[in-house]
């Protein structure tokens, strides 16, 4: 008589396809279904739900339409900003009173429809992709079984939040830096560990294509490209790149940057690329700059660039396009802060910049430009670390023990 089959409930809030939806589908692609069947529920569209769909997963979506933003308390500002000024502990309970009215608003509501879900599909585990989803920790312990909470975000965890963190089994922490925001925030080291992001490692180590993408984009075959790549967000560091991209340019006329990526909906971002897309010009970058707009294609964009640079202005939870490119075996600038820490080091396997430091990001993308062999032997090196870290089996590997861990605890419980 074969096994029972434990069946993996995978809760994914995000409604585009990012590091999580990219990272679940790699887990999942590498389950051992002998052992575990996955099925995918997501809050809402989401374009990877056919790709669980083909490898088998069962997939369900909470809804269609956009979530329906809480009203807010005081739709003007923040209250807390104006109760600050009677002193903190007046501004803290203000905040806490707002987290437990969105407990209850919102996420409770939420959580028995989910527990509901989680009985009826005889769910054996749950495992919460965008860290702690409130709604997600709540409906599993209404339903009595345990969970995993896929810790993604550096941010603080409120009352509310460190209240429900005592019904979660086991943390998985991307990096090294989100563990450390973590334990500061009380959680106990024994409660979660460090597992990697994975990435397709035979996927970017394919090269035959760049010669098709450079004709694609119009590149000649002297031009160096230098690629950033990543969603147009604020806290991204395109601005610094672009400064930095003005220095190179003057020495090395013959560079082209692409910046790979696109906006969101969020007003901020739009603002944000319209303000990166005034400043190719103010800069006279006009003839050296491609804005690629979103890419389904990246490992052909690692192929074709000579430098790819990460150039965050505020500290990555991860940092999955610098794995990308080192898997591709292109040397990579990076701004040393968060999880680009676990990844790089230093002179060997791509070079650390400061945040916010265009100078330096420009001498770093011009050492490698002048010195191609050190850039070469520093890509090697990157791709032979990326894969003995980084690999799909790791970390499918490491996950599956989490779960045997967490099943035959819950089981003598």
């Amino acid at each position: 008589m074969a096994p029972k089959r434990h069946r993996i409930l995978y809760i994914e809030k995000s409604v585009s396809v990012g590091g999580s939806v990219i990272s679940l589908y790699e887990l999942v692609r590498g389950l051992d279904i002998n052992c575990y069947e996955p099925c995918v529920l997501f809050h809402g569209s989401n374009p990877y739900r056919e790709r669980f769909r083909v490898l088998g997963a069962q997939v369900i979506t909470l809804s269609e339409q956009p979530p329906v933003a809480v009203p807010a308390v005081d739709s003007r500002r923040d209250i807390a900003v104006s109760l600050s000024h009677y002193g903190n502990w007046l501004a803290t309970g203000y905040r806490t009173a707002k987290q437990v009215y969105l407990l209850a608003r919102r996420d409770w509501p939420l959580a028995r429809r989910l527990a509901c879900l989680i009985r009826d599909e005889e769910i054996d585990l749950v495992h919460c992709n965008n860290s702690l989803n409130r709604a997600a920790v709540l409906a599993a312990r209404l339903a009595g079984v345990p969970q995993i909470c896929h810790v993604r975000m550096l941010h603080d965890l409120s009352f509310v939040d460190r209240y429900l963190a005592r019904f979660v089994n086991s943390f998985i922490y991307i990096s090294g830096v989100v563990e450390r925001c973590y334990l500061g925030q009380g959680i106990p080291a024994g409660r979660g560990q460090v597992v990697y992001n994975p990435i397709d490692i035979e996927a970017f180590g394919q090269t035959d294509h760049s010669a098709a993408l450079r004709a694609e984009l119009r590149l000649a075959d002297q031009d160096w490209v230098i690629s950033n790549v990543g969603r147009l967000d604020w806290w991204k560091g395109h601005e610094d790149f672009l400064q930095a991209m003005a220095e190179v340019v003057r020495s090395q006329p013959n560079v082209k940057a692409l910046i790979v990526g696109a906006a969101d909906s969020d007003p901020q971002n739009q603002a944000y690329c319209r303000r990166l897309q005034q400043l190719v010009i103010d800069l006279g970058l006009s003839g050296h700059v491609i804005f690629t707009g979103f890419r389904t294609d990246i490992p052909r964009i690692m192929a074709a660039s000579d430098v790819v640079v990460h150039s965050s202005s505020e500290p990555e939870p991860f940092g999955r396009v610098v794995v990308e490119a080192m898997a591709a075996g292109r040397p990579v600038v990076a701004t040393a802060a968060g999880g680009v820490l676990d990844i790089i080091e230093d002179q060997v396997t791509g070079l650390l910049v400061p945040p916010k430091n265009a100078t330096l990001m420009a001498k770093a993308i011009q050492q490698l430009l002048q010195n191609r062999e050190q850039a070469r032997i520093m890509g090697e090196c990157a791709r032979q670390q990326t894969s003995r870290r980084f690999s799909v089996k790791q970390h499918v590997t490491a996950v599956q023990q989490i779960y045997q861990r967490v099943l035959i605890a819950a089981r003598q419980a």
